[in-house]
Order: C-alpha cells, then structure tokens, then sequence
C-alpha cells in the first residue's frame, strides 16, 4: 500500500512545490541551517569594531550539527558617541559648579547658516519702518516667510519703538518672533544688549500679552542665552518675575545668583518661599502686624545671605549633604528648528530644593526672634539651626527688632487681661443714659403696680388686705439726697479699713493662701516655687498670673516677673510688702 502511493507520487509532478518556491539567497553572515532540527543552545560571537565598517570575510562561521554562530554588529550608541568641548568655564553662582557646552561633530557652529530664518534675519536686521496700522497675527512658531507684506511691515513698526524703549500693545506672535531674532544674536552683535531687550520682552508683556507657555518659553531663552554666552544672570531686571515661572524652571539655580552685590536682593526673588513653614499661617499674622512679619522674616533672611560664615554655612550643609548632580539640555530646545541639534549643555550644579531644610529652620527660628519683639512666651519648635546663621539673624533683631523687656512684657499681659472683656460679659452690658427725674418716678410707679398684682394674687380670702394708693405714694415719697458721711458710715460698718495693710495683706484677702508664693518669690530657687505651686495643683506661671492680676486690682500694676530661671519681686515694691 505504501509503495503505491510513492509510486502515484512520484508520478504526479503536481505535489512537488519545492519547485516552484524561489531559493532563499545565501548572504555572507547568515550560515546554512541544518536540516535536522537542533534543540541544543547556541553560541553567538560578536566582534566590536571601533568603525562603522565591518569586514565580514575575518568573521568565522561555523556549521556544526548543534551550533550556529552569527556576527552582530555593534550597536551605536549616542551615549558612547564622542563629544568635541566647545568650551567650559565654572559660573560665579555657587549653586552652578560646572557648564561645558559641547558637539556631536567637529567644527560645528550654533546656527545653521542655510536656514531661512537666519538668512531672513539678516536681511530685515537693519531695516528702517514707518509707522503703520496693526494687523493681527497669530502663530505657535512664528517666522518672517509666513506673514504678509501689511505684516511685516507692522512688525518693524512695532521692532523699531520697542527698540526705542516704547513698548506698544501687539499679539504674542510678534514677541515671540522678535525673541527668536534676539537669540540667534551673531557674533559680532552685541550680547548684552540682546539678553536687555530680553527682559524687556518679559517685564513689559510677560502678565499681561504673553500666556504661561510664552512667559516660560522666554525665561528659558533667556537662561540658555546667559549660560551659552557666559553672561551673569540678570536679576535685577527680573525682580518681577512671578514665583511660579521660577519654581517651575528647568534650572531655578541659575535666577537666584548668590553673587556679589546681588545676595542683598534675593530674599525680594522669593528665597523665603523655600520654606516649608508659612509664616502668614502664624496665630500671631495679623493684618495690623503684616507688614512688620514680611520684613522682619526677609530682613532677617537678606542677613544670613549677607553674612559670609552664615551664607557659607548654608552652602556647605546643602552641598555635602546631597552632592552635585549633571544634566544635559539642548539650548533654545522650545523655539523653531535653527539651532544645531548636536549642540548641548552639560550642567554639574547643586540643587537649590536641599536648602528647604535650612530655610525652614532659618524663618522659624526668626519668628521667635520676632514674638520676643512682639511680647509673646510662647515659640515655635526649631530642629537645628546653624551657629553662625544663628548669630546673623540675632545681630539683625537686636539691631532692628529688640526683645520686648520682661517688666513691659508682663505688665501688657496683664492690662490686656484685664481689659478684655469676657464673651458672657457683653451680653450683661446697659446701655448708660443721663440721670432723669421723670424716667425714676415712671420706674418706681411701674414697681408699686407690679406689687399690688403680686399681692392681690397671693393673698387668702381670710386675710384683709389694705389697698395701695401708688399715686399717692409715688407723689408724696421725698427724695431725699446720700451724704458723704452716710456713704462713708455705711462703708466703715461692712469693710474694714485697710489703709495700714501692706500689699502682701491686701492681695491675701483676694487670693487667700495662695499670696504665701510671695514669700518664696524674695529667696527661694525655682524648685522650691515649683513645689509650692503643685501643691496648689497648679504651674508656677498660672499661680504668677494670679497674684499680678490681683496686684493690678490693688494698685494698678504687677509684682512678679520672671528673671529667666525663676519669679522674683519687682524691685520697686519690696519695701512695701
């Protein structure tokens, strides 16, 4: 049965489809496989080569039953691709430690010298405008090639009085386009005044003409610019800079410059919004003491900065701490395709979000400074503070904000408590009117009527009881006027005069025995107050609190303060306990 169907096969031409199947091309690098199939592991061979050619025929082939051996060429990698140094220098930010600017191919230039935009640049640069109507005009990535002859024209209009330093109202578009112009500054124009007119772009048109997309796309172009030219950052001409756009850009470091003259303007930048406490949160921020908190916190911050030890001590905790780190940027990477793309930035700097730390501990150590200035006990709890940023922030509140003294300091919390009227208090107020005569007659009228109603309904059908004239009685009563010496007869009869008492026996008769902390208060240490104050079950500072409130009622001041280790007697009143 099995040879007939060999032989009809091989009969039939038709089944044979190896014929018809094109023979797959031998190449140099691929072997032949084995008809046999082969479940064995294979070894693969590869050879690096350092150039992009290879020469296949050093490359041995093996056709072994088990084994197939293949060449695979080397993968080129961007990452081990060789970079020619432009150049490199060493910013005199200490947050920038390092800038290198290099290229993916030799000899190769920022600008590409064929792109239209660049020859177009060149062409309007210098060329003069007469004054004309505006003509609306809106692009993401605007260039000269797409705008109409009424366009451009306003466009230079519109250049020429920018230039002049006359900032008139124009879409977005021809800002971006000027900003464009600006960056692709030759070599022979001069840089400074580029990166001037700049931030001139983003101060005039940057809240009001520009979406966030462009106010960003700027503030990019102008940190690019400043790193690529090796300019210092212009941070007095972006003092107005919204803290958003600088907590939102790629390399806040380069904005807050620590150099020079510039460190006295850094806490108006926002470096106290750093920060991971907000000092207007306070219990103490009110609005009557808003402007003293702002500039106490910056002045006290402005110190540190300015202080050398208390600046250089800040700078070595965030650097040893954390270390440098590098990345790598594209320069002008938003704007349109005129830069050579091999062209980058290498960034070795230290990051500005590790001096949150500092800072923090920074302003709230300062807020206490500041509610010793204010009178208040009560402060923040503060991990760790420098030593010399510690000093700097005292010799500024010693200087501009002194500790309220510890007598004035008591004596206002006492006058304050007395004065302060309690919440149940308010709703026991009479309003105070003039004294009349008629309105205390009308009084007394109402009260004999309320007394004949009271006493006709409580009276018993045995009882006779005498009717009331209230008109009668209202007309004949004679007010007759209270002495001096009735009121002071009165007085003498239920208080005793206390005229020879000294003011330990006068505050006694307020307080009882709790006046005995006095005694303690000439002599005795802290613990011994502490002592006597538990046994009363309360603190030292209530049991004060008690005697100075009833000292102010007896002769209008307090007569405890505390020395900083314990309560002591004001020195005025000793002779007179």
């Amino acid at each position: 049965m099995n040879d007939e169907k060999k032989s009809a096969y091989g009969d039939d031409n038709f089944w044979d489809l190896d014929k018809f199947v094109p023979k797959r091309p031998q190449s140099a690098y691929v072997t032949k496989r084995n008809s046999e199939k082969s479940t064995s592991a294979v070894e693969i061979h590869s050879t690096v080569k350092s150039s992009n050619s290879y020469n296949f025929s050093d490359v041995s082939l093996s056709h072994d039953k088990d084994q197939i051996t293949r060449f695979i060429p080397p993968r080129n990698d961007s990452a081990f691709a060789k970079k020619y140094t432009l150049f490199e220098y060493s910013p005199k930010n200490p947050f920038i430690k390092n800038v290198k600017v290099y290229s993916e191919k030799p000899d190769e230039k920022l600008f590409v010298e064929t792109n239209l935009f660049i020859r177009e640049r060149r062409a309007l640069l210098d060329r003069t405008a007469r004054e004309c109507p505006h003509i609306a005009y809106y692009s993401h990535s605007p260039r000269y090639s797409q705008m109409s002859r009424g366009q451009l024209n306003w466009y230079l209009w519109w250049r020429e009085n920018t230039r002049n330093g006359v900032f008139l109202e124009t879409d977005e578009s021809y800002i971006i386009l000027y900003a464009y112009e600006l960056v692709a500054t030759d070599e022979s124009e001069d840089k400074q005044k580029s990166l001037d007119m700049l931030c001139s772009l983003l101060g005039n048109y940057g809240q009001k003409d520009l979406n966030v997309v462009f106010r960003m796309m700027i503030r990019d172009m102008i940190c690019d610019f400043c790193l690529l030219h090796q300019l210092p950052s212009p941070i007095e001409k972006l003092r107005g800079l919204d803290r958003q756009l600088l907590s939102s850009s790629f390399l806040p470091e380069f904005f807050i410059d620590f150099s020079g003259e510039n460190r006295d303007r850094i806490a108006s930048l926002g470096l106290s919004s750093l920060s991971m406490y907000d000092y207007k949160r306070s219990k103490f921020y009110t609005p009557e003491n808003a402007t003293t908190f702002k500039n106490a916190i910056s002045g006290a911050l402005a110190a540190v900065v300015s202080d050398e030890k208390a600046f250089s001590a800040i700078i070595s905790f965030t650097t040893g701490m954390y270390g440098s780190i590098t990345c790598e940027r594209r320069p002008f990477a938003r704007i349109i395709n005129i830069v050579n793309r091999s062209i980058k930035f290498e960034i070795t700097y230290f990051q500005m979000s590790n001096l949150k730390a500092a800072v923090t501990d920074a302003v709230r150590y300062s807020e206490n400074k500041l509610r010793e200035h204010l009178g208040s006990k009560t402060k923040l709890n503060v991990m760790s503070v420098n030593p010399f940023v510690k000093e700097a922030i005292d010799r500024f509140f010693a200087t501009h904000y002194p500790p309220m003294p510890i007598v004035d300091r008591r004596r206002r919390s006492a006058a304050e408590k007395e004065t302060e009227p309690h919440e149940y208090d308010k709703l026991y107020d009479i309003p105070k009117l003039a004294f009349s005569a008629e309105h205390a007659m009308e009084i007394e009228r109402d009260s004999w009527e309320t007394t004949k109603i009271l006493t006709e309904a409580f009276a018993s059908d045995d009882t006779e009881l005498g009717t009331v004239d209230t008109t009668e009685s209202v007309s004949t009563i004679a007010i007759k006027p209270i002495t001096k010496h009735e009121i002071e007869e009165t007085s003498s009869t239920t208080v005793e005069s206390d005229e020879n008492d000294g003011l330990y026996s006068k505050i006694s008769k307020i307080i009882g025995k709790e006046a005995e902390f006095i005694k303690l208060c000439q002599s005795c240490t802290a613990t011994e107050q502490r002592k006597f104050a538990h046994t009363h079950n309360v603190s030292p500072d209530e049991l004060a609190d008690r005697i100075n409130e009833a000292a102010v009622n007896v002769f209008g001041d307090i007569l405890l303060e505390n020395d900083g280790e314990a309560y002591r007697i004001i020195d005025d009143y000793i002779d007179q306990l």
